[in-house]
């Protein structure tokens, strides 16, 4: 069963607070858990949550990135260093992300925005772009890159807006969507 914290985000959210963003903790957990499956179910993330299996491979990932920094993934890519994130408002949860290794040791060379997502009740507000902004600006690394659902037209928009451009990269379903601090944007 699901924590319902990410349908009553706004449950405890003051009307005039400040945005904050800090490293996740395991409270935090469910939250994030909560707000991918919503997300799934409306296309924005690639996974199938109403699968057990999937659902506990989510749980074991979140927690596994929170705990100890390292994300459990298939292949090559398994056991990269993740960090996810939290913004609040308020008391509030309001959305989160997780930055992960492109591979192994490369923090300082690329990093993926891996997921991301804000709360339906604080979107149209600027806080997704706070993250983001918030993110790149202290991820110290030369390149971010982002794989956005086709379906997720608001993520994409966020993303350029944020100086994310079309990337090389490309998967069934998805676009990439590439950051280079420093770069020229056209």
């Amino acid at each position: 069963m699901l924590d319902s914290s990410f349908q009553d985000a706004t449950a405890s959210m003051p009307a005039t607070a400040a945005p904050r963003i800090h490293l996740a903790s395991l409270a935090d957990v469910p939250f994030i858990v909560d707000a991918i499956v919503a997300g799934a179910r409306e296309g924005h993330f690639g996974c199938d949550c109403s699968q057990p299996d999937v659902l506990q491979g989510l749980w074991h990932q979140v927690q596994a990135i929170v705990s100890d920094g390292v994300t459990p993934l298939p292949g090559t890519r398994n056991g990269v260093g993740g960090r996810a994130f939290v913004v609040q408002v308020g008391e509030a949860n309001a959305g989160f992300a997780i930055l992960i290794e492109d591979k192994p040791g490369s923090w300082a060379d690329s990093i993926e925005l891996f997921a991301m997502t804000v709360h339906p009740s604080f979107r149209g507000a600027g806080l997704g772009r706070h993250l983001v902004t918030s993110l790149l600006r202290d991820a110290q690394t030369a390149h971010v890159y982002a794989r956005v659902a086709f379906a997720s037209t608001g993520m994409n928009g966020l993303l350029k807006s944020c100086g994310f451009a079309l990337g090389a990269r490309s998967d069934h379903g998805t676009l990439t969507l590439e950051y280079r601090p420093g770069a020229a944007r056209v």
